[in-house]
């Protein structure tokens, strides 16, 4: 697990930067303000494209979550979970996990080989600030997001913030989690360190029916430690230049339990994964009157254990399998951007980005590696303060081979003018580039790949109404249609290994919907807000009508997919409650296969109640989780364990 070298920098690390910190004299301008609340689709409802913003409720209350979690329980992005502590991956309207682009403070964190995130890797207390953008509006962030992209920020002018917060959890199965921020400023200087600590043996009891006589059992080998810390200062220059350094360090180890139906199969197994990654950028902004230029430089280095090893179950324990996979990949990244109001109703948007990655890999024959250059410049303008009209284009060049121009139109409409409702539509092209696991893996890899391309349209109504100041409700509907061309499978070869082709066209439609409710009565305060997803993705090209699978959902996306998140405060209580639905989905594209590899739907309930006390100088909250509540049991993936009903108590302290 967590090696001495490992936990010794770790520590020192955190111990010099706060030692740092605390040296010298701050100013401790905390105003103990009633506390404010802000939720909802916030301003998104003005743009041409969708755009979701989690609430301040969400992200206080569930910061001991991953983002794999966050997104499951309040969004609707389908999470693709292998079990706690373990991989996950996002898919937004049907689209695969490396059509996801996750940025943090605008760098795509992505990995370059594979072209996925794991979400269970990313501490929501990291971040201040998480949006979601939807299809074409991917676009105004980054290419070769066909579904979507999630954008992850970390800023200290986002919020009010305590000198101090502490928070420790304990829960079910010797898990523990231990955040802690620390936010100093002087004059025109400002400094926050955050860490975060994650344990757990995640020794639970499932009920498995991968094996006869199914029966009860305590999930092996699969604990977990993951530990890590951000740093961040900004410099106010003058009145309109600022200065700003982030780095993001962290360190993942995890065992990998066997599947369900492999439990009893001898050898004493071996397989764990160990990562340790860091990112850091360092930012220049510039904004004055109608201006605002942004600079930006990033550096990023991973490095990847995998081993497996599997033995005969004889007493020669002759092995088997044996796989020691290490990689390491760095990336150096800049970015320049210039916004322009021009007039009230006219702004232009144009900026650079420069991308060089380098991987080295004992699954490719050499050294790999890849640079490109994007340029894009876009407008918006509005028109009788109803009509508003985007347009964009996105050119890039990747290792000298020049990408088709990928452009985006929105426009959205006020209805009425007393009323907040507005219709949007928008069309777009993105592409999407092979990852350096498609062209380069061996044996597999195909350097002849093509990029994907999808024609992505999008059409949808918002409604903002506020009643009284007490009550207030949004509603959001959204209809999309994609078409994907040249999507990228691996299938099996005649030489016993697999490897990647353009071969699908797929067709993903759907209706994604939102409601939130918001009331206050006296020292009463609810929220109700919901999301619901319909989503139909099915491969429509030549070889799926030969094989006979054409019309049939891909794996693993849920046809229907929803949440809905309750939560009550009167006075210094709260009480939330969460409710997880996911549709059946398949894990076999033959028809043919038998109804076993239809995973079932499941429901999934989670209830807290929480307590706050507010002293002279900190505040004190505690809350009390229960996950799971009926107990259901259910696979995520294919004999891949869940845990069933289990416990957390979280303990929270304020320095203000």
């Amino acid at each position: 697990m967590f090696s001495g070298n490992h936990k010794t920098v770790f520590l020192l690390s955190w111990l010099l930067l706060t030692g740092i910190l605390t040296h010298g004299q701050a100013i401790y301008d905390t105003l103990n303000l009633r506390e404010f609340e802000v939720i909802g689709l916030l301003d998104s409802y003005k743009e041409s494209y969708k755009k979701t913003t989690l609430d301040t409720i969400v992200n206080r209350n569930f910061e001991h979550f991953d983002l794999g979690q966050m997104l499951a329980a309040f969004s609707p992005v389908f999470i693709k979970s292998y079990g706690k502590g373990s991989i996950s991956s996002a898919s937004f309207r049907g689209t695969s996990a490396s059509h996801t682009q996750v940025l943090w403070n605008d760098f795509a964190i992505n990995s370059p080989m594979l072209g996925q995130v794991d979400f269970s890797y990313i501490p929501q207390s990291f971040f201040d600030e998480t949006e979601l953008l939807y299809g074409g509006g991917s676009l105004y962030r980054s290419g070769g997001a066909l579904g979507g992209s999630v954008l992850l920020s970390t800023n200290t002018e986002s919020q009010q913030k305590p000198m101090l917060h502490l928070s420790q959890s304990a829960g079910s199965f010797n898990s523990f989690n231990t955040a802690m921020s620390l936010f100093l400023k002087t004059s025109g200087f400002k400094s926050e360190t955050r860490a975060m600590l994650q344990t757990s043996k995640n020794d639970f009891s499932y009920y498995n029916n991968g094996v006869l006589p199914s029966q009860w059992m305590k999930q092996q080998n699969s604990a977990y430690l993951n530990g890590g810390f951000l740093q961040q200062f900004s410099w106010q220059i003058n009145g309109y230049q600022y200065l700003n350094f982030v780095s993001w360090n962290q360190w993942n180890n995890r065992n990998i339990p066997p599947i369900m139906t492999n439990v009893y199969k001898g050898g004493n197994p071996e397989e764990y994964q160990n990562t340790f990654f860091t990112r850091n950028i360092l930012g220049y902004l510039y904004q004055k009157s109608n201006t605002k230029i942004e600079v930006k430089g990033a550096w990023f280095y991973e490095k990847q254990h995998y081993y497996l090893k599997t033995t005969t179950s004889n007493d020669s324990a002759q092995p088997v399998t044996l796989i020691d996979s290490r990689n390491r990949t760095s990336g150096f990244y800049g970015k320049a951007k210039w916004k322009q109001q021009l007039t009230d109703d006219f702004t232009l948007i144009t900026g650079c980005d420069i991308d060089y990655n380098r991987v080295n890999s004992s699954n490719y024959q050499s050294l790999k590696t890849r640079f490109s250059t994007t340029l894009y410049a876009g407008i918006n303008k509005r028109f009788f303060k109803k009509l508003s009209v985007d347009m964009l284009l996105r050119e890039e060049m990747v290792d000298d081979v020049l990408l088709p121009v990928m452009p985006y139109a929105g426009v959205n409409y006020k209805v009425f003018s007393s009323k907040d409702l507005f219709v949007r539509a928008s069309v777009s092209r993105n592409y999407h580039l092979p990852t350096l696991n498609d062209l380069y893996w061996y044996p597999g890899g195909n350097p002849h790949l093509n990029p994907e391309d999808g024609f992505e349209t999008e059409l949808g109504i918002n409604y903002l109404e506020k009643l009284s100041d007490e009550v207030s409700f949004t509603v959001e509907i959204t209809a999309f249609y994609n078409d994907i061309s040249n999507w990228i499978q691996w299938k099996p070869t005649d030489y016993r290994y697999w490897m990647p082709e353009n071969i699908a066209e797929v067709i993903s439609r759907g209706v994604e919907s939102s409601l939130g409710i918001h009331l206050k009565y006296g020292s009463w305060y609810y929220n109700i807000s919901g999301f619901y997803a319909y989503t139909r993705t099915t491969d429509e090209s030549k070889l799926s009508v030969e094989k006979g699978y054409n019309g049939r959902q891909l794996i693993y996306i849920p046809v229907h997919h929803g949440n809905l998140f309750f939560y009550v405060g009167y006075k210094s209580w709260n009480m939330g409650w969460n409710l997880l639905a996911t549709g059946s989905r398949t894990t076999t594209m033959n028809p043919a296969d038998s109804y076993s590899n239809l995973l079932p739907a499941y429901i999934l309930n989670d209830i807290q109640l929480g307590k706050k006390w507010v002293l002279k100088n900190i505040d004190v909250a505690v809350q009390l989780k229960l996950n799971n509540v009926f107990d259901v049991q259910y696979q995520a993936v294919i004999w891949r364990a869940m845990p069933g009903r289990n416990a957390e108590l979280v303990v929270k302290f304020d320095l203000r």
